[in-house]
């Protein structure tokens, strides 16, 4: 299946190349031969992408038209979407891949899982390079395709768990999509990418830091739970960013280590308590009163531990 899906996804990007068959003097049969193969290729797409029995890929599109591989794995009504981080140093390449062990877990506790692959990410295409960080800004796309799959598919109740740019984009979309019961994000910046690479194209656009998280938490109603290690970079000052601003009900849980998204839920130490905290709150998120923080690294300053920019209101 995963060889007929890259076929697939070749047609989609536009690789088939018609020019030679149309002036050889087999046109007739071969010509019948190709548009064969293209009907079974998108044949093959719709059945993927209209599947909910398969842990089979299948291909979804955003709204500006950029396609994306996912993946539907478990049963039941209540959806978890998953939405994966950029590389790191310890977790490169980064894809749907790296929630497998969380997924399973999310799985056997009775929920249906959503993830994909984000534009230029594991098996889907990129749109503007072939360098991820050209499309990071428009991610939340995937996010919003995610969530109309999942409503149009009958999910009765709905959660989103976002990893560094995942929360981020998913901070951003659960401002202003309602669909969400709860949402939570592990180690996310508030605003991804700071800046474009000098040699972008998309260096002058308008809006390339538009995937931006921090702007927009105050208008999530749903509770809301921020996971993040005190030693890794600047996620400890930036999730308490987050922590500060958002409304109530939102806890904020801190854990002495510098790993990062997944690494967290995947840690021999530290991973069963960062599991169960997430399972705690997605089985009770409104169990959460007004305004929480589990500091397991008291020691920590994320003014220490990240220098801050500027921000007056955070003064």
């Amino acid at each position: 299946m995963r060889q007929r899906l890259a076929g697939v996804l070749e047609v989609l990007r536009g690789g088939v190349n018609l020019r030679p068959i149309l002036t050889n003097r087999w046109t007739p049969f071969l010509g019948a031969l190709t548009i064969l193969g293209v009907a079974l290729a998108l044949a093959v797409s719709l059945s993927l992408a209209t599947s909910v029995d398969s842990d089979e890929a299948f291909v979804l599109q955003s709204s500006d038209g950029a396609r994306f591989v996912a993946e539907l794995n478990g049963d039941g009504d209540t959806w978890v979407l998953l939405g994966h981080m950029y590389p790191t140093k310890n977790t490169k390449p980064t894809h749907r891949g790296i929630w497998d062990k969380f997924a399973n877990r999310l799985i056997s506790e009775g929920y249906r899982v959503l993830r994909w692959d984000f534009r230029c990410h594991g098996e889907s295409p990129c749109v503007y390079s072939n360098r991820p960080i050209e499309d990071v800004p428009d991610i939340y796309r995937e996010w919003e395709a995610a969530i109309d799959y999942a409503v149009e598919r009958g999910a009765e109740t709905l959660y989103g768990i976002g990893v560094s740019m995942g929360g981020t984009s998913l901070m951003q979309v659960a401002a202003y999509r309602d669909e969400f019961t709860a949402v939570s994000a592990i180690s996310s910046p508030n605003v991804f990418p700071n800046k474009p690479p000098k040699d972008s194209d998309r260096a002058d656009e308008d809006g390339f830091d538009k995937l931006d998280g921090l702007a927009s938490v105050r208008d999530i109603d749903v509770p809301k739970l921020f996971i993040a290690g005190a030693r890794n970079q600047c996620a400890y000052w930036q999730s308490n960013r987050y922590f500060k601003r958002a409304g109530e009900p939102t806890r904020f849980v801190i854990y002495e280590t510098d790993l990062h998204g997944t690494e967290i839920l995947d840690d021999q130490e530290i991973g069963p308590d960062a599991v169960g905290e997430v399972l705690d709150f997605l089985a009770d998120p409104y169990g959460i009163l007004g305004k929480e923080k589990r500091n397991l690294a008291p020691e920590a300053d994320p003014n220490d531990e990240c220098w801050p920019p500027e921000d007056d209101e955070d003064k």
